[in-house]
């Protein structure tokens, strides 16, 4: 009892001071991310990604289910927020500005870690991580203090805004099933995150018209067209530079979850509710180790264990005579097949338990 609760309260230790680390660093990208810009914002916003990454396991340890959930949100909401300073680095004057390359790496990070929470721990925090992709347009909305990036016009802020917070929904929901699947398979892997990122290339290229075609005085659906046709170059880079970063930050999440996993002898396993949990594969291994050291141990843990059941009057006569003459089999066929081992005190604990039935039963 006094230890069932002792392992409660290193729980609830644990769970608050992984609740604190998620918050400061959420606090950090929601603080750090607008200061910087050009490259340097970059490399700042990188590490950002990073950290918010480093932080997916450390959250997976909150034992409360809700405390959880709305650590991964608040979470999310900052790692979207530093998106939207990464879509604000570099102010050129293009249509495409906020879609450059770096931009859309630090979009694909931010992706990478919905699916490292479906795998890790389980699609449903995934999806809540994923609902707060709309923190992007909230950061532009905010910092600039109007509605500029639409062509100030409402109905293409709200499609942004549901767009923004689709794509990110979509990557947990098509990868949820391979982020569950507890057998590792390289290619598996890479042909369902290539095909997430043609899926999910078909909402971005949506989000990025919806924004361009915004700020240009169109008043006919044949500009549209028009546009469209004029930068096809230029979003066809886009779609490159979407799809290039998506998978690979994508497939590296799968390995490097794979790699840790190896490297710690963990094993990872799925219980009735849903519930992801990981058990160390070295105490089995230096037990079957044992077993192979000494092949006595099995006889020698049944002979004790019925020892006490004698000695507790718990077995009748029949019962002794079966059990004595089961471990004597067993013996033999050890001896006949070991040279090495707990040899004689198997045969000692053996005769002991024989003069006691027969002492007993004489």
């Amino acid at each position: 009892m006094g230890r069932h609760i002792c392992l409660n309260n290193q729980k609830s230790i644990n769970g608050n001071v992984a609740l604190l680390c998620a918050i400061l660093i959420g606090i950090t990208n929601i603080y750090v991310a607008p200061i910087y810009s050009g490259t340097s914002g970059f490399m700042v916003l990188f590490v950002l990604m990073v950290l918010t990454g480093l932080a997916v396991p450390v959250i997976y340890i909150i034992p409360n289910h809700a405390v959880k959930f709305a650590a991964y949100i608040f979470l999310s909401f900052s790692a979207y927020w530093a998106v939207g300073a990464a879509m604000n680095l570099t102010h050129t004057g293009d249509i495409f500005d906020s879609f450059q390359f770096l931009p859309i790496v630090i979009f694909a990070m931010a992706n990478s870690i919905i699916i490292l929470i479906a795998v890790v721990d389980a699609p449903k925090y995934g999806y809540g991580f994923a609902g707060v992709g709309a923190a992007i347009v909230i950061y532009t909305v905010i910092m600039a203090g109007n509605l500029d990036f639409v062509g100030g016009k409402p109905d293409m802020l709200l499609l942004a805004f549901v767009l923004c917070s689709l794509i990110p929904l979509l990557w947990c929901y098509l990868l949820a099933g391979t982020a569950r699947n507890l057998v590792f398979s390289a290619t598996n892997r890479f042909y369902a995150t290539l095909k997430t990122g043609i899926l999910t290339l078909l909402v971005f290229i949506a989000l990025v018209s919806t924004i361009a075609i915004s700020r240009l005085p169109i008043n006919e659906i044949s500009d549209i067209s028009v546009f469209l046709s004029v930068t096809s170059g230029e979003l066809l880079k886009l779609c490159w530079y979407y799809l290039l970063s998506h998978v690979v930050f994508g497939v590296f999440v799968f390995f490097a979850n794979h790699l840790v996993l190896n490297a710690f002898d963990l094993e990872k396993a799925i219980t009735e509710d849903g519930t992801v949990v990981y058990h160390r594969l070295v105490a089995e291994e230096d037990e079957e180790t044992e077993e192979l050291e000494n092949p006595y141990n099995s006889i020698l843990k049944g002979m004790n264990s019925f020892q006490n059941e004698f000695k507790k009057g718990e077995l009748n006569r029949l019962a002794c005579v079966q059990g004595v003459g089961k471990f004597r089999n067993e013996l033999d066929l050890l001896v006949s097949k070991y040279d090495y081992g707990s040899k004689d005190d198997a045969e000692e604990l053996l005769h002991q338990i024989e003069r006691n039935v027969e002492f007993s039963f004489k």
